[in-house]
């Protein structure tokens, strides 16, 4: 019985250093100016994020949900150069745009200012559908 009340409490003390010590993991503070988004409104209604989720990478999610019409469409971040993103075919789902992800290895800075334009690059001739600027939240 003795050995019963030991071995139970070393279990108990064993669970509660386990549980204490990898919930206590230290939270970083994410420095403000690290997201930017677009909202697309007319034609188009979508929003489009951009976050640096480590020091130099960036992940970009975004979803249109009307206004986009059968063909195919990339999204162009403006600056020198700039940056095309192709949406996969396999996304467009008219009259919107399924969520997508992409991955950069850039700061936010590569964003911050600029502008991103939804362009239809098909039927021929390329159309820019809509051009809005990046906002900066929590920023100067």
């Amino acid at each position: 019985m003795n050995q019963k009340i030991t071995f139970s409490t070393i279990l108990v003390v064993l669970t509660l250093f386990f549980v204490c010590f990898t919930n206590a993991a230290p939270i970083e503070a994410r420095a403000a100016g690290q997201v930017v988004y677009v909202d697309f409104l007319s034609p188009t209604t979508g929003r489009t994020t951009v976050t640096e989720w480590q020091t130099g990478k960036c992940r970009m999610l975004g979803q249109f949900n009307s206004g986009i019409t059968p063909g195919t469409y990339e999204l162009r971040v403006s600056g020198t150069p700039t940056r095309t993103i192709s949406i996969p075919q396999a996304l467009i789902y008219p009259p919107g745009i399924a969520a997508f992800q992409f991955d950069f290895d850039l700061t936010i800075q590569a964003f911050a200012g600029r502008t991103l334009s939804l362009v239809r690059t098909s039927p021929a001739p390329s159309v820019v559908v809509e051009t809005r600027p990046f906002i900066l939240v929590g920023g100067p």
